[in-house]
């Protein structure tokens, strides 16, 4: 009986643990999912390269989409796509993550150099944004940003730098906002037209 039972046990979590490894693939070519190599259950540890868009669990290295890229789980490094770049689990830019339309981050961000759209840069999840937010809409609610944000609307949580646009708001500024309308939730002044400082 208790061999029996050590059997099904070790056959359970060689099963098992199998399963929860992500299969790894140094190059991925893609036309659109599921028309892609390889399928969207690997990590991919080196390039993408996707003539429409490409999906993958993971994506560690150079991304290059004409239309977009989607990443399931984790992204680190350089994200380039001529629409959107999306990631529904954690991301790590490296360098640069630039769309012609979007990029979308909904978990954990971390930009280190410049995050660029055309549109909308948006970061849901708590994020860090080192560098230069560059966008219609910066819509990054819970990032901290050690740099510089550009666009017609500007959001984020702690500023340690300089917000130009339109309008501008942080939770807490420690820098400088140049806009029409600037919001410091914790400074002295709350709302300021054109120029805002905080410490």
């Amino acid at each position: 009986m208790i061999k029996t039972l050590r059997l099904l046990t070790f056959v359970a979590l060689v099963t098992f643990g199998f399963k929860s490894l992500a299969a790894i693939s140094p190059l991925s070519l893609n036309l659109v999912p599921p028309l892609q190599f390889p399928p969207d259950d690997f990590s991919v540890t080196g390039a993408r390269v996707s003539i429409l868009w490409g999906q993958h669990r993971d994506m560690y290295g150079v991304d290059l989409g004409v239309i977009g890229n989607i990443t399931d789980q984790t992204f680190t490094g350089i994200g380039v796509s001529g629409l959107f770049n999306y990631t529904k689990g954690e991301t790590k830019a490296l360098g640069l993550q630039f769309a012609g339309l979007t990029n979308i981050n909904t978990g954990k961000t971390g930009i280190y150099g410049l995050q660029a759209a055309l549109g909308l840069n948006l970061n849901a999840g708590e994020s860090r944004l080192v560098g230069v937010g560059l966008a219609v809409a910066n819509l990054t609610p819970f990032t901290d940003v050690y740099g510089l944000q550009v666009g017609i609307y500007n959001k984020a949580r702690e500023v340690y730098g300089l917000q130009i646009g339109l309008v501008n708001s942080a939770t807490n500024l420690h820098g400088v906002q140049i806009g029409l309308l600037n919001f410091n939730d914790k400074g002295l002044f709350a709302v300021a037209p054109f120029l805002n400082v905080g410490f």
